[in-house]
């Protein structure tokens, strides 16, 4: 009887003594596991960002986690307690978006549906086209790496 009353105790004393440090811990690996079920290393939508020469038409579906991601992930709900990994987090979602919003404002729907930034298109924009999809390149390298980082940092911090 006495031991059902001390074991909740001393846990609220331990929890009290470590500012819920154990708590913390276990909601961000709920959060990661959250964001990495919607983006997981091995997605399309990941690929895209890593591998994708923006010069060639892609799939439009590809893009639609992605914005999801920038939306949601930017909410302060989604806030990892861990300020390394909330940090990666931030800046993996801030490049995203920018990213993102490049990408809306330098492509188009082709008539086969795939989205393009036109490259197709001949005549004197050609060479302004192929260096609007090198920058596109780059943004996207970029925010994968951020990406990398992040799930590199959480593995270090929290999974651990």
């Amino acid at each position: 009887m006495l031991e059902g009353i001390i074991k909740p105790i001393i846990s609220w004393l331990l929890n009290l003594l470590t500012l819920g440090y154990r708590d913390r811990r276990v909601a961000d690996k709920e959060l990661f596991c959250k964001l990495y079920s919607e983006l997981p290393l091995d997605s399309d939508q990941v690929f895209l960002l890593k591998e994708h020469d923006f010069n060639q038409a892609f799939s439009f579906e590809y893009l639609r986690p992605l914005n999801y991601v920038v939306a949601d992930w930017i909410n302060p709900v989604n806030r990892f307690h861990n300020c390394l990994v909330e940090r990666r987090k931030k800046k993996f979602v801030e490049k995203l978006k920018i990213f993102l919003d490049e990408l809306s404002q330098h492509t188009a729907m082709e008539e086969s549906g795939l989205v393009s930034i036109g490259l197709n298109d001949q005549g004197a924009r050609e060479k302004v086209i192929i260096k609007i999809g090198k920058r596109l390149n780059k943004l996207s390298s970029s925010a994968y790496s951020d990406y990398e980082r992040f799930i590199v940092s959480y593995k270090k911090e929290i999974n651990s």
